[in-house]
């Protein structure tokens, strides 16, 4: 960087012609040169600097939590179908001669269906099973005809 300066001409009281500066201009120059300086280096040291890197974490999975129940822990219910016995005739239509009717016949149908599901020791019942158990309805379904029915 160049330093520069301005150098002013005036008149002596003598008539004669002077250059010089004042010592204002001087200081003023000065405070200029330095200030701009300073303000250079301190750019220059913001851009060369790296950040420093951040600690790198290490996130450790924590231990897995069973929160499934065992079968071998727990007690198999049964809940037997609920049915219903139907008896009923059957017909075939003669025309004008009359009816013709068969003997009366008997059928068992399923009105609910049976049901497992498994309790604990307390009695309460336990849907997180650890293996694949048949649970809820089994068995034929509802209106499903056990015996009979022709």
């Amino acid at each position: 960087m160049a330093f520069v300066t301005k150098i002013h001409t005036f008149r002596h009281n003598s008539g004669a012609l002077c250059d010089s500066l004042t010592q204002m201009e001087i200081i003023m120059t000065r405070t200029a040169w330095l200030l701009s300086a300073a303000i250079m280096t301190s750019l220059a040291a913001c851009s060369t600097v790296p950040e420093p890197l951040p600690e790198p974490v290490i996130v450790v999975p924590p231990e897995p939590v069973r929160t499934c129940a065992p079968v071998s822990t727990l007690q198999r219910v049964t809940v037997p179908a609920e049915t219903k016995v139907q008896y009923y005739s059957t017909g075939i239509d003669n025309g004008e001669y009359g009816d013709i009717e068969s003997a009366r016949l008997k059928r068992t149908i399923v009105v609910k269906p049976a049901q497992v599901f498994y309790v604990n020791s307390e009695g309460r019942e336990i849907l997180d099973i650890c293996e694949n158990v048949v649970r809820g309805n089994v068995g034929p379904g509802e209106g499903e005809i056990l015996e009979g029915g022709g």
